[in-house]
């Protein structure tokens, strides 16, 4: 018997052996690329980029934000001495700061106020109504969004100056309707796009009137659209910073007083304005999916005779007239008013036969935005793709959810309050890693870039097929394969959107450049700079050349949209 074991365990360590063998040779045989897709498929290999890419996500991203608050907790009594009890100026700093905050406040609440009341008529023309130039209106509409703020807000100054509008409070807020508007007008129509009319049509069969169906089935199913691009446009007219520099006279709004307390070295200042930005930007982030869920709208009551006069024709071609003519001359005209001044007397003379060589300035800062841009757009693809599928293909549980809230963390921050956490954290007072200039930007426009990479890669990835991928398994592919062949292939759009949303955000950067900019001079600042030294010619030559260089980006964007990536 104890024989007959001791051969049966011999025929099979043979066997074994035998087919260990088989197997190397089998993988001997194979192409030298899918032998390294093997070796990298092994977990230990996944597992290690997965650590590499969360710890990338916690330094670059979540660091800097926790690293401000640690600041202000650490620095409590220097704070309490600098801003509340200064031997000469006692309290004046805070009261700056709670007026700044107060400005920020009111002009982002009036600002979303009058977006949401312009984007609603809007926003129903462009999905529910079918005309002529159709396609370009909704180009343009979307074109404020590309363009830096600081050549829309030089824009602005330019139009209304023609009406006597002083820069200050009015102008700020003419500049931040334009810019804002565009988030809250894409919100929606996403909602209405994705929206059956099927329910409209039947309650309009039954006999209730057009606004009656507006307001009880249409309004409702665009709740959640309207809450989002409202935070969203509200959270990025709180931390602009480009076009308020410009359209600011003495007003102080509070990313500019960040950047004032970052030139004069108040870091207790700036970190405690910073942080309380910081907070209340979150604040409004993890409220989003709070408001969608609890809050209604008014339904029950319904007025037939007021609601039916409402629904007319004439009322309706009204409003529609009233919508698109506050677009233009508010919105639409303000934002690229600029191009006609391209065709002023002096702009040549003082661009290219000036003694102050200003075409050399505008070359160096397009070829340092440019570089600075391409480098976040590579930089974020390498991280982003694999964070995007630790987000859709991971089984971590709440860790997926957090990691999924906190990507948009950098969108609703405002970026002087992000490139003053970035500077804080990399910089002398922080990790003393690198110094205000190339590096310091790239760091931080890599950080507020980095969700305008993954979103539109896991939208891709959520509509996928996965049943390919599972047969290409079953078939014997690796997992390094099956990714090679099949799905970043499937993904390449989504990929193409992310770099030019990436390289388009961080084109058009000011504020977060600004605070860690050092002697490096980027487009957008470049503009502001200009406009400060009353140097309006080569601002508006440097306006227009980056407004055509933003459309062209912005349109390329639209052709990827259409082929349902984003």
């Amino acid at each position: 018997m104890r024989g007959l074991i001791i051969k049966n365990l011999k025929r099979r360590n043979k066997n074994i052996q035998y087919s260990e063998e088989k197997a190397v040779e089998e993988e001997l045989q194979l192409p030298i690329g899918l032998r390294i897709d093997r070796f990298f498929s092994k977990p230990v290999y996944r597992k290690s980029l997965d650590t590499i890419v969360i710890l990338f996500f916690g330094l670059v991203i979540i660091g800097p934000i926790i690293n401000i608050f640690s600041t202000i907790f650490l620095n409590i009594p220097t704070i309490n001495r600098d801003v509340f009890n200064d031997e000469l100026l006692g309290n004046l700093q805070w009261l700056n700061i709670l007026s700044s905050l107060g400005y920020s406040f009111t002009i982002a609440a009036i600002a979303v106020g009058i977006d949401i009341i312009i984007a609603f008529p809007i926003s129903i023309i462009l999905t529910r109504y079918n005309f002529r130039g159709k396609k370009i209106l909704d180009a343009l509409v979307d074109l404020p969004m590309a363009v830096p703020t600081s050549a829309l807000g030089f824009s602005v100054l330019l139009f209304w100056g023609i009406f006597k509008i002083e820069p200050g409070f009015t102008l700020i807020l003419l500049g931040h309707i334009v810019f804002t508007f565009p988030y809250i007008v894409r919100n929606l129509k996403i909602v209405l796009e994705k929206t059956s009319t099927l329910y409209e049509e039947a309650a309009q069969t039954l006999g209730a009137s057009g606004f009656t169906v507006f307001r009880t089935i249409t309004l409702p199913l665009m709740k959640e659209g309207l809450i989002a691009g409202a935070v969203l446009a509200f959270t990025r007219s709180l931390g602009e910073t480009g076009a308020t520099i410009i359209l600011s006279g003495l007003v102080e709004t509070a990313p500019i007083l960040i950047v004032g307390f970052r030139r004069q070295l108040e870091l207790p200042s700036a970190s405690l304005l910073a942080g309380i930005l910081i907070a209340i930007s979150l604040l409004l982030l993890f409220s989003i999916k709070f408001l969608t869920r609890k809050t209604g709208f008014p339904i029950k009551s319904v007025w037939p005779r007021i609601e039916r006069f409402l629904s007319h024709k004439y009322i309706r071609y009204l409003r529609d007239i009233l919508a698109l003519t506050i677009l233009l001359s508010v919105i639409l005209i303000p934002a690229f008013y600029i191009i006609i001044e391209i065709f002023g007397e002096n702009l040549i003379e003082e661009m290219f036969l000036g003694q102050d060589y200003k075409w050399v300035y505008l070359y160096v800062s397009l070829i340092y935005s440019i570089t600075i841009g391409a480098l976040a757009v590579v930089i974020n693809l390498i991280f982003g793709i694999p964070f995007a599928f630790i987000i859709t293909k991971r089984k971590w549980g709440k860790v997926i959810t957090l990691l999924d809230t906190i990507l948009d963390i950098p969108i609703a921050i405002p970026s002087a309050a992000l490139g003053f956490a970035t500077f804080l954290f990399w910089g002398p007072a922080g990790l003393g890693l690198f110094q205000s200039g190339f590096f310091m930007i790239l760091f931080v426009h890599i950080a507020f870039t980095f969700p305008y990479m993954v979103r539109p890669i896991i939208g891709v990835l959520e509509r996928s097929n996965k049943g390919v991928e599972e047969a290409a398994r079953t078939l014997g592919a690796s997992n390094l394969t099956v990714f090679r062949k099949i799905t970043l292939p499937n993904i390449k759009q989504g990929i193409i959107a992310g770099c030019i949303m990436v390289f388009t955000r961080s084109l058009g950067e000011t504020g977060a450049t600004i605070v860690v900019m050092g002697n490096i001079r980027t487009i957008p600042v470049l503009i502001v700079d200009w406009v400060e030294a009353n140097a309006y010619a080569s601002a508006i030559f440097a306006s227009v050349i980056i407004i055509i260089f933003s459309s062209f980006l912005i349109f390329a964007l639209r052709i990827v949209r259409k082929r349902g990536v984003i």
